[in-house]
């Protein structure tokens, strides 16, 4: 254990710097782009090329990792997604701002690849656990600590500079590690028919879980602030809602082990509306209801993804990666279209984003209750729950016991 903590050490202090200085642009973007005077919808169709570059990335930076290596990749995308950062800070002109946005997306896409392809690579089975749930605890608290930086007092274009200096430096313990490069990163095929077959509840559920969570990640500064959260606690608001979500991740699944998925992912997506509908019915009279709201809100959304791949991986013959190739996807396309629905929404109502994310999960709800009261499910395939990193399909492999492992 202790020599496979030193091959990763340069990639999990790698990790914790970038993803802090990442962090600290989720932030920082929105509220950038409403001090321009940018509206709602063009914050958020940004928002959405950010998704869709991140889309693009995971199909096409493991041939471009095959053709130059790990190192030289890392430090490409490492320099392209401080590059577009910077770019925001020059040029107020929206078009380039989504150019911008969409390439930090195909960037942050391949370097989440290379990292978990490269952690992939040290895990076996007396380890694997360790180091997923290492990963997974790191980039929630990475990011959580660049939304907190956001309450600096300094120029939004300062801020863009201290995000950029972050990013530069997150590249420099993996420019100088000694570490053994991984095998190329490997495309997946889809197999979309047959995970649609066996589990039509995690496919919808994952597009749900994109849906609603890309609107947090891509408005959510925009939503503080519009529920009378000052600029300077924005990052509060945003990082609570990452502590609700990673911290309902290990019991949410830990009790899906022990019920049907479907019924625990259904008492998630309720609670979800609940706290949907308290924030439109009491935000206005009572202002600080907002923050456990948040809390709340993230706890019961982000384990969606987690679950809904467990789900369908219990009923499929399929294995971890092909069926993550597909939730994955799904979870993407959802978070492509999210950020245009809700941007649209909260222009023409205060509190649009909750009464979106609402409506979707009101619709996954009854989609739930039609499945469970007709559709029995036996888990032949059934394997404890694991919380997976929303990320790229590397983190699926990750995930997953190789061969070696199992005959273990």
């Amino acid at each position: 254990m202790l020599k496979t903590f030193e091959n990763v050490i340069a990639l999990f202090l790698s990790l914790v710097i970038l993803l802090t200085g990442h962090g600290l642009q989720l932030t920082l973007v929105p509220l950038y782009a409403n001090a321009l005077g940018f509206s709602s919808l063009i914050i958020g169709i940004t928002g959405s090329f950010y998704f869709l570059g991140f889309v693009v990335g995971c199909l096409s930076v493991p041939r471009l990792v095959a053709a130059v290596g790990h190192i030289r990749m890392f430090l490409v995308l490492a320099c392209t997604a401080n590059a577009a950062l910077l770019l925001l800070g020059l040029f107020d002109n929206p078009l380039l701002w989504m150019l911008a946005r969409f390439t930090t997306g195909w960037a942050l896409a391949g370097l989440y690849m290379i990292f978990e392809s490269w952690l992939n690579e040290n895990a076996g089975v007396e380890n694997r656990g360790f180091i997923l749930s290492t990963y997974a605890l790191l980039t929630l608290l990475a990011i959580g600590a660049g939304q907190l930086l956001s309450g600096i007092n300094l120029e939004f274009r300062d801020l863009i500079t201290l995000a950029a200096i972050l990013l530069a430096l997150g590249s420099v313990p993996v420019g100088i590690t000694r570490s053994k490069a991984p095998a190329p990163v490997q495309l997946s095929g889809f197999q979309f028919r047959a995970v649609i077959r066996s589990s039509q509840v995690a496919v919808l559920g994952a597009l749900t879980a994109g849906f609603v969570t890309s609107g947090f990640w891509a408005l959510g500064p925009l939503v503080a602030t519009a529920h009378g959260v000052p600029v300077e606690r924005v990052g509060i608001f945003m990082a609570l809602t990452i502590v609700g979500g990673a911290l309902a991740q290990l019991p949410a699944g830990r009790l899906s082990d022990r019920l049907d998925r479907r019924l625990v992912i259904l008492f998630m997506v309720i609670i979800a509306v609940l706290d949907c509908a308290a924030v439109v019915t009491l935000s206005a009279r009572y202002s600080l209801v907002i923050y456990p709201a948040m809390m709340l809100f993230g706890a019961t959304t982000f384990p969606l993804y987690s679950l809904c791949l467990a789900h369908a991986n219990d009923n499929t013959r399929l294995n971890l990666l092909q069926v993550g190739s597909v939730i994955l996807l799904m979870q993407s396309l959802g978070a492509v279209i999210g950020p245009l629905v809700i941007a649209t929404t909260i222009q023409r109502i205060e509190s649009g984003f909750f009464i979106a994310a609402g409506t979707a999960l009101v619709a996954l709800t009854l989609w739930l209750v039609v499945r469970i009261f007709y559709h029995n499910v036996d888990r032949r395939f059934f394997e404890p729950f694991h919380a997976v990193p929303r990320t790229t399909q590397e983190a699926l492999e990750l995930s997953q016991p190789d061969e070696t492992d199992q005959a273990a």
